[in-house]
């Protein structure tokens, strides 16, 4: 009897520590500042002090009952200085569960208006070429591009081909207390999974998407109202080698636009109006004990609009970063705009910018319970991995 109830009470004990076992949490700080000086074609010249983009990110991850997993996620940063966004922008605040072939996300996250990652020092220096764009901004913020409040389902095949539905509500200065989804599509990718990072393959990314915005301008119907963009991006190993690596990245973007838009009066026409967007950089990677150490990349985008042959847009980025502690980088980027015809009403005829920066990534984990497969830096930019 006496061994019966030491085998009932060291059964009940053991039940109690498992609904007692704490959540891994998770601590993700990103700082990045700049001191940025910007010349354009006016003449006009500019000094700024920036640290847009700099969030915290706090998660929280529960082994549930079955085979899942869930996972709270809540963020915010600091967006540019000239948006209208006020001081903080909560970016993350989201809910999803997952098990090892099926990811279920519902909140504000990260929207599917990019496919690839580029080494850039911040995710938006070339938005107008490698991001589908929010048509129901006007232009303020580039956050409104970036995030929405997202209803995601991802389906991953043999841990390399990710399939992915989306709904999506984008920021509507018109209409600001619209919830309703505005805008649908899916994607479908072939990613090398981290853990094999190391094995080089020339292949790392390939994939295409399709958005489709939900249009609210007057005089549109039926599936006029529909706003299609068609992504397809491609990254390759140039060189695989595991401490001097060489990569290509590409982009593009074709947006079909709205009938009846043929010119480039506003920032509204800019995103309606037919074109096509593409984007590629060129890097090589320096790692010294299976740490990067050293990156140096340059970039080029264009941009060409269907009914306007003479308005294009170009971009040229070239940066080099240097790791001088653990996760913190030092680094210089220069960056080339120009835009032609009408463009040039919008935007200026052409810019330059210098930034001299530094960049601080934390990622601490308290009560590890799982693998790094969502670590939660992976939920913003890295330019250098």
């Amino acid at each position: 009897m006496k061994r019966y109830l030491t085998l009932f009470i060291a059964t009940f004990s053991s039940l109690l520590s498992i609904s007692q076992v704490l959540p891994e949490i998770e601590l993700g700080v990103k700082g990045v500042v700049s001191a940025n000086i910007g010349i354009n074609s006016a003449g006009v010249s500019s000094a700024v002090s920036d640290f847009s983009d700099s969030q915290i990110l706090l998660g929280f991850r529960q082994k549930l009952y079955n085979k899942w997993r869930g996972q709270m996620v809540f963020g915010m940063q600091f967006p540019d200085a000239d948006s209208d966004l006020g001081q903080i922008f909560y970016n993350h605040v989201f809910i999803q569960i997952e098990d090892q072939k099926n990811i279920i996300k519902i909140g504000r996250s990260s929207t599917r208006t990019i496919l690839n990652e580029f080494p850039t020092l911040r995710d938006d220096d070339a938005l107008y070429f490698n991001y589908s764009l929010n048509p129901f901004s006007i232009g303020s913020n580039t956050q409104d591009n970036q995030y929405g409040n997202v209803i995601e389902y991802t389906r991953i095949f043999a841990q390399r081909y990710w399939l992915s539905f989306h709904g999506e509500n984008f920021s509507n200065l018109s209409k600001p207390e619209n919830f309703e989804l505005n805008s649908f599509g899916f994607a479908f990718l072939y990613i090398v999974p981290e853990s094999q990072r190391w094995n080089r393959e020339v292949l790392q990314r390939l994939g295409f998407s399709y958005n489709n915005y939900v249009s609210d301008d007057a005089g549109y119907e039926g599936f006029d109202r529909y706003l299609k963009n068609i992504l397809g991006t491609v990254t390759l190993n140039l060189l695989p080698d595991p401490v001097h690596l060489i990569d290509f990245k590409f982009q593009g973007i074709y947006n079909i636009g709205l009938a009846g838009v043929d010119s480039v009066k506003s920032y509204s026409d800019y995103v309606r109006t037919p074109s096509m967007a593409t984007f590629a950089t060129l890097r090589y990677l320096y790692r010294k004990l299976e740490r990067p150490l050293l990156q140096l990349s340059v970039g080029v985008g264009f941009k060409s609009f269907d009914l306007l042959p003479d308005s294009k847009q170009g971009i040229l980025i070239s940066n080099v970063f240097y790791r001088i502690g653990e996760n913190f980088d030092i680094g210089f980027q220069y960056r080339y705009t120009q835009n032609s015809a009408e463009l040039a009403d919008i935007f200026p005829a052409s810019a330059h910018r210098f930034q001299f920066s530094f960049v601080y990534s934390v990622n601490q984990i308290f009560n590890k319970h799982f693998d790094d497969r969502n670590s939660i830096l992976n939920l913003e930019h890295k330019y250098i991995n």
